[in-house]
């Protein structure tokens, strides 16, 4: 019994709070030890300190719930319905669709409305199912199937329309995180209204959640990103955009969002759920798990988890995941004392995608090296990147109309000071300047005080003046 309830325990706890908070809202259980285990199963996802499960409970239940737990949200999965489609649009194109399987689309033809996830990817699979049937003078399945798709044409036609919106908001949208020109904040009624309009299939809804969290980073407005996944919250107990890969997904989001907030506990929490689960974005989520652990000095937990998660570098080829792992994993060795090893690692791997990290992510990257370089006190190093590569001129491009902070630019001030080729004062001075324009923004201003500790270690004195200075004008 004790081998049963480990496995049934570690069934329990690979479960999202979400799901949990799914299940509890639609079970009929009117047996009592079913009760309990979902309720175990409910407050375990949402504690740290775990109750146990009653041992003395006939292991029976336990396999009852563990096999209901998985049919509730294999029904509910959007991803798992998809994987059906696929096969069985597959099967009506090869002329291999059986007559089991074509009982299963009319039965889902009575279901499918324009609100779920996948209506589009359905509509158009019942179109090419209605040529198969009319083709063969299958007049009796036919009807039915010509019937739903005259019903839900209109609908379809609009989703198409609004997709093709979207499409242009996220080029403008990305355009601009990499860009200074552009100014798509003219989405954001247009990504406001597709994401709220229930009477849409989901997967139109959520990509327009999507592009509106990329749109809100971009303006650093943080509190109608927080009200987005206060809703998005509430969607997700249900079973409207429900999947693993999603919540990981809202999970990851939700992490950066609390860590912008400054809300490190929350932030860690959500973190830690996005990667519970392996998929082609874990890099991506391990990332932004690892910010969080920096900015809350636990340095030895993100170099512990970076390290785990270095042969998942080799699986992916995104190389904007590759790049952002590259440069966490590059600071994390900095703030673990471990500055040359850092200095090594970033080097090699700018030699090996030089191209790549200009394509995307050049100034996270460049931020995490050239920290490298101050930290290892390599200044001569810093400052021949920072010239080979017009790093300063990039970053200037960017600064005004980016989320970009002037990184680059005082660690190079910080290194010719070091190396004698720059005075005090003007080190003093351009800092001061750079930070005096950051304080009109206040997600920017709010950064100050973490990049002027990224730099004290090197030059203590001089930035507890230029700190002091900054307090003094009541900004900070």
């Amino acid at each position: 019994m004790r081998i049963k309830l480990v496995t049934f325990s570690d069934f329990a706890n690979h479960l999202y709070p979400h799901e949990a908070d799914y299940l509890m809202s639609i079970h009929k259980f009117t047996k009592g030890v079913n009760k309990q285990i979902l309720s175990t199963i409910h407050y375990n996802c949402h504690h740290n300190q775990h109750r146990e499960f009653d041992a003395s409970i006939d292991k029976r239940s336990f396999s009852y719930i563990k096999t209901w737990i998985t049919e509730m949200l294999d029904k509910a999965d959007v991803d798992k319905f998809y994987e059906w489609l696929s096969y069985t649009e597959k099967q009506v194109m090869i002329d291999a669709i059986t007559p089991e399987e074509e009982k299963e689309i009319l039965s889902r033809v009575k279901s499918i409305t324009p609100s779920n996830y996948y209506f589009l990817r359905f509509y158009e699979m019942i179109e090419n199912f209605r040529d198969y049937l009319l083709i063969r003078v299958r007049t009796q399945f036919y009807k039915p199937t010509n019937d739903y798709l005259q019903k839900y044409e209109a609908a379809y036609h609009r989703s198409i329309a609004i997709n093709k919106k979207l499409n242009q908001a996220a080029e403008e949208i990305i355009s601009q995180h990499e860009s200074p020109d552009g100014d798509p904040i003219y989405f954001n009624e247009f990504l406001q209204n597709t994401f709220a309009d229930n009477t849409l299939d989901g997967y139109t809804r959520y990509r327009a959640a999507v592009r509106l969290t990329f749109l809100f980073y971009n303006y650093r407005d943080f509190e109608k990103l927080r009200v987005l996944y206060d809703e998005l919250d509430l969607i997700f107990k249900s079973d409207v955009f429900y999947s693993k890969r999603l919540l990981a997904n809202y999970y990851s989001n939700r992490a950066m969002m609390h860590s912008k907030l400054n809300e490190l506990e929350l932030a860690e929490k959500f973190g830690y759920l996005s990667i519970r689960q392996k998929n082609s974005d874990y890099l991506f989520y391990l990332a932004n798990v690892c910010g969080v652990l920096l900015r809350s000095r636990k340095y030895d937990k993100a170099l512990k988890l970076m390290n785990l998660s270095i042969p998942e570098t080799k699986k992916t080829n995104s190389f904007y995941n590759k790049i952002g792992f590259a440069s966490f994993y590059t600071r994390t060795l900095v703030y673990n004392n471990m500055a040359k090893n850092a200095v090594s690692y970033a080097s090699t791997f700018l030699d090996a995608y030089k191209k790549e990290i200009f394509e995307t992510r050049w100034h996270l990257f460049f931020a995490a090296y050239l920290q490298a370089l101050l930290s290892a006190e390599k200044y001569s190093k810093l400052i021949s990147v920072a010239k080979r590569y017009n790093l300063l001129s990039l970053e200037k491009k960017f600064i005004d109309k980016t989320v970009y902070m002037p990184v680059l630019l005082w660690y190079n001030e910080v290194a010719l000071y070091m190396e004698g080729k720059q005075s005090k004062e003007k080190l003093e001075e351009t800092i001061l300047q750079s930070a005096q324009k950051l304080l009109v923004n206040k997600y920017k201003a709010s950064r100050i005080n973490e990049l002027l500790d990224n730099l004290s270690a090197s030059v203590p004195a001089e930035i507890e003046a230029i700190r002091a200075k900054i307090y003094q004008s009541g900004n900070i």
